[in-house]
């Protein structure tokens, strides 16, 4: 609609109503305007904060300076320079992989039953906490839940109805679709 590329102009115009700021111009004139154009349209529009808590994501714990003790938080923005993961087990399996202690692993919600001791002990199980059709699979080992050698077997075994590629879209090396009809393949030049 109209309204969802509208903004806010500097001025008044006989008839329409006049704000202090382009901010509150937005907030009163397009309250429903869900695309953010009027914000947009500002010198220094406003960063949108997560709203649930699948938006928040997990990085480094700034405070935690010893590695050993190390583990990761989602309670605020996300720091400059810092690497932001979905997962609290995604944030420690890339922060703390070589961390013996476990403790970042261990100071999960919901903790894996142990930290890998080796990159060919690591295990993947079901993210059963996530909407089946967003969710993947995490490293390690979780009570109560099946454990798979690779990500792609925990992949086919626990989403096996999943149509929208959300596990495989999170492996390192995703597979390709291969073409399914002819209509499908493409040809290139030799």
């Amino acid at each position: 609609t109209a309204s969802e590329a509208a903004t806010c102009l500097p001025g008044k115009m006989n008839g329409r109503p006049s704000f202090d700021s382009m901010a509150e111009c937005c907030i009163g004139a397009y309250p429903a305007q869900t695309s953010g154009a009027c914000f947009a349209g500002m010198d220094s529009p406003p960063t949108v904060a997560p709203t649930t808590e699948a938006d928040k994501k997990w990085f480094k714990d700034p405070e935690s300076n010893d590695f050993t003790t190390g583990t990761c938080i989602n309670d605020g923005p996300v720091p400059s320079g810092y690497v932001a993961y979905g997962t609290n087990a995604e944030c420690c399996a890339g922060e703390y992989s070589t961390q013996i202690t476990g403790a970042c692993f261990a100071g999960m919600a919901n903790a894996p039953s142990a930290a890998p001791s080796s990159v060919d002990d690591i295990k993947y199980y079901p993210d059963y906490d996530t909407d089946y059709e967003d969710a993947t699979c995490l490293p390690g080992k979780m009570n109560g839940r099946p454990s798979f050698d690779s990500m792609a077997e925990c992949c086919i075994g626990a989403y096996p109805a999943q149509t929208s590629g959300a596990c495989f879209a999170g492996m390192d090396s995703p597979p390709t679709v291969a073409p399914t009809t002819e209509a499908d393949k493409k040809w290139f030049k030799d």
